[in-house]
């Protein structure tokens, strides 16, 4: 759209008319959001920069506008009505608050189809003096003035529009400055300054009223100042000290040298870093020392000793250390004890078993011998019976009784240790080992994995009678599960 216009600006007569309709003005220019801004980093300094590039680019297209006003305007003294009516709506669409361009076109579409064209314009301009006088006797300075100024606008050279408009805008500008007047006596700075800028917009070359607004401006900040100080304390006296700093920023922004915004600052920050140092030291003897050197950080944040801070998690760093090289060790003598209790166990287990061997050892002695016995007995009652017959006989019959008497103590007492001294001894000893293991599992509960142990146990020597009557017990308890 601004390059159309630029086009118009350059083609004299109605080729100017020949543009589009106005569209979305926006896209004309680069989205500077989206710019890479290089080094700078903060979002501040980004917003700072686009709202620069955004004041660059408004400058631009209103001087750009102002040339292509100057050719409809241009238009309108030569009587093409209809052609300055098309371009002061394009400026419009691009900028509502061009005014200059809105009287313009209300003067184009009274004057449009007009035949006697100078005589109209002269018409319609003094017709617009007449009305500015009309709201002047009134009273109404502000509408008179603005008929005023369109007569101006539509005719510079019109001498009685220019007086009265000069006239009209003083008269206003003195009203303003009275009222403002009355507002600082009052001490209500605010509106005051808001009167006396009006005042000043209409009259730039107001006697004495720069200085007042300087020594209203600084009473404004003083007193904007002052009341931010209060609120400050306010939420300091409650506790929020953080608050308060930000309102305290605020102040020295604006007055950098505000030496009660300064100290009250000094004082909360010296006093927040008295209670991180604080909370910091309540951690380190709870041996929290990642939060107490957190503390200590924060407290340098806000104007803590930063040497004093560095010994402080110097000395956290170093109790750190201690706790580790204590965990560590606790750990190791932990691990120990558990490996010495797990060797006691084994050993009281082994112990135990060999006890328990020993019983089952002299539990079955008895029944041994009195088999032998009676396997003696057998063959000297046979030796008897045979006592009739010749003494060769006789020996030969107590020799074979004897016999008998020795092959069935033999038999009775060799039926186990046959299966022994078939079984070697490395496998015993493992057999026993395994037994150990099951005695060690059952005692501590885990009456699956003692049976299996059992099991092999019995599997490398049938005649472990240990681990057989091991097995029957779990039998006997919980059966095939």
């Amino acid at each position: 759209m601004l390059m159309l216009l630029l086009a118009a600006v350059a083609l004299p007569g109605r080729a100017q008319v020949a543009a589009p309709p106005p569209s979305d003005t926006e896209g004309l220019f680069l989205d500077m959001s989206k710019v890479n801004l290089g080094t700078i980093t903060s979002e501040e300094d980004k917003q700072r920069y686009i709202y620069t590039i955004q004041l660059e680019k408004a400058r631009i297209t209103r001087k750009t506008l102002k040339g292509v006003y100057e050719n409809a305007f241009e238009l309108y003294q030569k009587g093409e009505f209809e052609a300055a009516k098309e371009l002061t709506s394009r400026i419009l669409a691009i900028d509502p608050t061009f005014e200059d361009a809105a009287i313009l076109r209300r003067a184009s579409e009274e004057l449009r189809g007009a035949k006697k064209v100078h005589y109209s314009e002269r018409k319609l301009v003094d017709g617009k003096f007449e009305e500015g006088m009309a709201l002047y006797r009134q009273g109404r300075l502000v509408e008179a003035a603005g008929r005023w100024e369109e007569a101006v606008k539509l005719s510079p050279t019109n001498l009685k529009a220019m007086y009265w408009l000069r006239k009209a805008r003083k008269e206003m500008a003195d009203e303003h400055f009275r009222r403002g007047e009355r507002a600082y006596r009052q001490h209500r700075l605010r509106e005051a300054l808001d009167q006396w800028y009006s005042a000043l917009v209409l009259n730039p070359r107001y006697p004495r009223l720069s200085g007042m607004i300087a020594k209203a401006e600084a009473e404004a900040r003083e007193a904007d100042s002052n009341e931010k100080l209060q609120t400050a304390l306010n939420l300091y006296s409650q506790g929020q000290t953080v608050e308060s700093l930000r309102i305290l920023d605020t102040v020295l922004e604006t007055g950098p040298g505000n030496s009660k915004a300064i100290k009250l600052m000094a004082e909360i920050r010296s006093e927040m870093a008295g209670q991180h140092v604080a909370q910091g030291r309540q951690y380190y003897e709870g041996k929290k020392y990642n939060e107490a050197i957190a503390e200590w950080k924060k407290a340098v944040a806000f104007g803590y000793d930063s040497r004093a801070a560095d010994q402080l998690v110097a000395r956290a760093k170093e109790g750190m250390r201690r706790e580790e090289t204590a965990t560590r060790k606790r750990v190791e003598l932990a691990k120990r004890r558990e490996e010495d209790q797990k060797k006691a166990q084994e050993e009281e287990a082994l112990r135990v078993a060999e006890e328990e061997k020993k019983k089952a050892a002299l539990a079955a002695k008895p029944g041994a011998e009195g088999g032998a016995t009676a396997a003696a007995a057998s063959g000297a009652a046979a030796g008897a019976m045979a006592g009739s017959g010749a003494a060769t006989g006789s020996g030969a019959a107590t020799g074979s009784g004897a016999a008998a008497g020795s092959g069935a103590a033999a038999g009775s007492g060799t039926a186990v240790p046959a299966a022994t001294a078939a079984t070697s001894v490395d496998a015993q000893r493992s057999s026993q080992q395994h037994y150990l293991s099951g005695v060690i599992y059952f005692q501590k509960g885990d009456y699956v994995k003692a049976r299996d142990e059992w099991t092999l146990a019995l599997q490398l020597d049938p005649s472990n009678s240990d681990a057989k009557a091991g097995l029957e017990r779990i039998e006997k308890l919980y059966g095939g599960r």
